[in-house]
């Protein structure tokens, strides 16, 4: 297992930050709606990828490293049209869901390890979802760019079920995280499983 001091070896940053930017142009063009099941504002994208790589690959930590420079480019490239409310949000939920296997991998690193911090990490995304949308991103949306009611409102024209903040949560949110969180994982665990041979290369160099 490398030592937490190097993380921030020259070659560290330099595969780090290789990801970031992958992670960036995954955020920013692989982005998938899906607006017969959810409201327009929520998209999957496999910007959490990379990070997870970085975790198995390069260290532990280096998943929280890339999803935060992930942030800080995508600020910086493409800017921001949400007054950094989105990009806190993504930042949050992405931690949400990549902790899990920090924890994970630095007791075991094997495929099952692996396998189990990303399905533990669906938990996480979902609850931090939750919470950080409830919380901060809906009501900060709400008052720098439209009121609820019209947030609601896009989540109702989806799902008459959603009336408030909770059901729009509850409804959408959290279910949207659900989906994502699992077919993130399910595409993680099989690029894992398929680059092996690579993955105990470069976590050795």
């Amino acid at each position: 297992m490398q030592s937490e001091k190097k993380l921030f070896s020259t070659q560290n940053l330099i595969k780090m930050a290789m990801l970031s930017v992958i992670a960036v142009i995954l955020m920013n063009f692989g982005a998938i709606k899906l607006p017969t099941l959810f409201p327009s504002f929520l998209e999957i994208d496999f910007s959490e990828v990379p990070a997870i790589i970085g975790i198995i690959t390069i260290h532990p930590l280096a998943g929280i490293v890339i999803v935060t420079v992930k942030n800080v480019l995508k600020a910086i490239v493409f800017g921001t049209s949400s007054v950094y409310v989105g990009e806190l949000a993504n930042l949050t939920v992405s931690l949400g869901y990549i902790i899990p296997l920090t924890f994970m991998i630095r007791k075991k690193r094997d495929l099952k390890t692996m396998t189990i911090g990303i399905i533990l990490g669906v938990f996480g995304i979902t609850l931090t979802g939750a919470f950080i949308n409830y919380f901060v991103t809906i009501p900060m949306y709400a008052k720098l760019f439209m009121p609820l009611e019209a947030i609601i409102g896009m989540g109702s024209a989806v799902n008459p079920a959603i009336t408030d903040k909770f059901t729009l949560v509850l409804y959408a949110i959290t279910p949207f995280n659900i989906l994502k969180g699992t077919i993130v994982a399910i595409t993680s665990v099989i690029l894992i499983k398929a680059l092996q041979p690579v993955i105990r290369y470069l976590a050795h160099r």
